[in-house]
């Protein structure tokens, strides 16, 4: 029972640690670039002249922004659930209440 805590204190850690690096991706640090590909595909669409190749084009980019969608919301789902755990794990802590770093010992 000693154990316990530390191992909940730690595994909590370990995944609060995981879900900060994980959502570092998310931040956008290079926006100039972004703002870069942004206008080149706009550039792409103003020299298009056959509707037809337009249409493809603009159905691939439906398709890719779905296939994005579909792993923002697998991330999303993996963090809720990392989420909760960390929660059961931060009640169990509370619960639990002793104070590991204390130097007195109960019998």
């Amino acid at each position: 029972m000693k154990l316990l805590r530390p191992l909940l204190l730690s595994v909590s850690i370990i995944l609060f640690a995981w879900l900060f690096i994980s959502n570092i991706n998310l931040i956008n640090v290079a926006t100039t670039l972004n703002e870069a590909e942004i206008s080149s595909e706009i550039k792409k669409v103003n020299e298009f002249t056959d509707i037809d190749r337009l249409k493809e084009f603009a159905i691939e980019k439906i398709n890719y922004m779905e296939t994005i969608r579909n792993r923002f919301a697998e991330n999303a789902m993996i963090r809720v659930a990392v989420i909760s755990v960390l929660i059961i794990l931060q009640i169990l802590l509370y619960a639990k209440g002793s104070n590991m770093f204390s130097t007195k010992t109960t019998r």
